[in-house]
């Protein structure tokens, strides 16, 4: 089974320049309360009171895909030198090597361009752009997205259901609230059991450890996408996926914006 990055963390000026993971996301305008029933780990039902929001219009925006794996004019699975012709020497350069959980070798290249980074990995004999995260307002992503925008530019941007500030997204045994699910029904974690054929797309409102989105001082809105085919049949981790998430603080605001490419592995 693959390493990949868990989506966790904010990102900072500091984590950006190792591209930390993360994903969460944040509140609309509200319009009341209702009550929900919890199951606690010792089996005891509880109901605490969960905020009610209000009904969105409907999105005709498209899901994210790999298609929105880009940051300028850089988009993944360029080579190195693709990118320099379009930003030039990177102002450091540093290589990462580890080991999967099958003991594999994972090799990596990170280009840094002062608040803006880049990671290559080695595919076959070259490598090929497979992250990129930027905490910087210059750094222009998909559907014209940027650091300095705000939750409202991201559910304007890419598809959301229209109740989906409603659609709580719980832990296994329903005792944590994790956040809302903006589409989909099931995440990365539940692959093994769901064994999708068809494409695995959902997008999250991460409140990242918080209790609700009026408690959090930041949350991450993360998109997952898989296509078919499979290597063996159903969707896994080992396939390729893409992954994109938006660092938010408590005004709304984006902070920090990444992107990962995944590719199959054998």
């Amino acid at each position: 089974m693959r390493k990949y990055r868990k989506i966790n963390r904010k990102c900072t000026r500091l984590t950006a320049a190792v591209l930390c993971g993360a994903f969460i996301a944040v509140g609309i305008v509200g319009c009341g309360r209702k009550t929900e029933a919890v199951i606690t780990p010792d089996g005891e039902e509880i109901t605490e009171a969960v905020k009610e929001y209000e009904t969105l219009g409907q999105s005709s925006a498209k899901k994210f895909s790999y298609d929105d794996l880009t940051v300028g004019a850089v988009h993944y699975k360029m080579t190195e030198s693709q990118v320099k012709v379009l930003l030039g020497e990177p102002s450091v350069v540093y290589d990462s090597q580890e080991k999967d959980k099958t003991q594999t070798d994972v090799s990596e290249r990170i280009y840094s361009y002062n608040d803006l980074t880049l990671v290559f990995s080695k595919i076959g004999d070259e490598y090929i752009l497979t992250a990129a995260a930027s905490v910087r307002d210059e750094d222009l992503f998909s559907r014209g997205l940027r650091v300095g925008n705000t939750l409202d530019d991201i559910l304007k941007a890419y598809y959301r259901d229209s109740d989906c500030m409603n659609k709580n997204y719980y832990s296994q045994d329903k005792s944590v609230l994790f956040g809302k699910f903006l589409y989909g029904s099931y995440t990365i974690d539940s692959l093994d059991t769901v064994k999708p054929k068809g494409k695995v797309e959902y997008g999250l409102i991460n409140l990242n450890g918080n209790t609700s989105l009026e408690a959090a001082e930041s949350y991450i809105v993360e998109m997952t996408y898989f296509e078919p085919p499979y290597k063996n049949g159903t969707a896994t981790v080992d396939d390729d996926f893409a992954q994109i998430a938006f660092d938010v603080d408590q005004n709304r605001k984006i902070t920090a914006i990444r992107w990962y490419y995944y590719p199959q592995q054998d």
